[in-house]
C-alpha cells in the first residue's frame, strides 16, 4: 500500500528508477576506483541508498524490499561515517535497526563500527553527546532500556504510553528545521518522504503497540508492527 501523503505514486517511480540508476552505475565503477577516491565512493553510494531505502518505503513496497536497502546503505554508511556527518542521519539509522532487530545478525557488525566510531568522536571532543543514540546502541547491542535526555526535545515527550507518542508527535516535523532534507515536499525532485522512525524505536523499546499510532503524520506504523513482511 502506497505510503507517503505529499507525493503521489507517479513522482516515487521516477525517483526509484533515477536513483537505481545511478547507484547501480556507480557500484559497476567500484574496481576502478583508486584507493584515495573510495570515501567518496562509500559517502556517494551512503547517499543513494538512503534514498532508495526511503522511496521504496514511501511506495509501500514490502519491508524485505526496504531492510535490503536499509543493508547497504548502512554499510556504505559505516565504512564513511564521520563527525561532520548529520546527527539525525545516525539517530534514523540506529532507529531502523531496532526496528529490524528480528535481523540484527545480518548487520550488527556495521552497527557496532558505527557506535565506536561515534564514542570515540565524543571522547575527543568532535561530537556532542546525544542521549538517545546511547539508549539505541545500548538496546541494540546489550538489549537493555534506559532512559536517556536527547538535544530532540519531542523524544523527551515520550513516556511509556501512546498518548505521550501522540502529543510529542506533532512537533516531530518541525524539531528537524535544521536537517537538509526539511521542506523537500515542496520540491520537484529531491522529496524521498518524511518518516520518524526514531519515535516508532523508542515506542519498540518500551512497548508501546497502540493502533492510534498507525494515524499519526510521519509515523511508520507498519515497521513498528512488522505485519507486512
Amino acid at each position: 500500500m502506497f505510503r507517503d501523503k505529499f507525493k503521489n505514486k507517479d513522482y516515487f517511480i521516477k525517483r526509484l528508477e533515477f536513483n537505481s540508476e545511478v547507484f547501480y552505475d556507480f557500484e559497476e565503477m567500484a574496481s576502478e576506483i583508486q584507493d584515495n577516491r573510495m570515501s567518496r565512493f562509500y559517502l556517494i553510494q551512503s547517499g543513494y541508498s538512503e534514498k532508495l531505502l526511503n522511496i521504496n518505503y514511501s511506495l509501500g513496497h514490502s519491508l524485505d524490499e526496504v531492510f535490503k536497502w536499509f543493508k547497504i546503505s548502512l554499510n556504505y554508511y559505516q565504512k564513511y561515517y564521520q563527525t561532520r556527518g548529520s546527527i539525525y542521519t545516525l539517530i534514523d539509522y540506529l532507529s531502523l535497526a531496532v526496528l529490524f532487530e528480528d535481523r540484527k545478525e545480518e548487520f550488527i557488525e556495521d552497527v557496532e563500527k558505527i557506535f565506536s566510531k561515534y564514542q570515540s568522536f565524543v571522547d575527543a571532543g568532535e561530537q556532542f553527546e546525544e542521549g538517545y543514540i546511547d539508549t539505541l546502541a545500548l538496546y541494540l547491542l546489550k538489549g537493555k532500556v534506559e532512559n536517556f535526555h536527547s538535544h530532540l526535545e519531542y523524544l523527551n515527550m515520550i513516556g511509556n504510553d501512546a498518548d505521550s507518542v501522540i502529543e510529542a508527535q506533532k512537533f516531530w516535523y518541525y524539531a528537524h528545521s535544521e536537517a537538509s532534507w526539511y521542506g523537500t515536499h515542496k520540491t520537484e525532485d529531491a522529496y524521498y518522504g518524511y518518516w520518524s522512525f526514531d519515535t516508532a524505536a523508542l515506542c519498540k523499546m518500551r512497548g508501546i503497540y497502540d493502533e492510534r499510532l498507525k494515524d499519526l503524520d510521519f509515523f511508520p506504523y507498519d515497521l513498528l508492527v512488522q505485519d507486512d513482511k
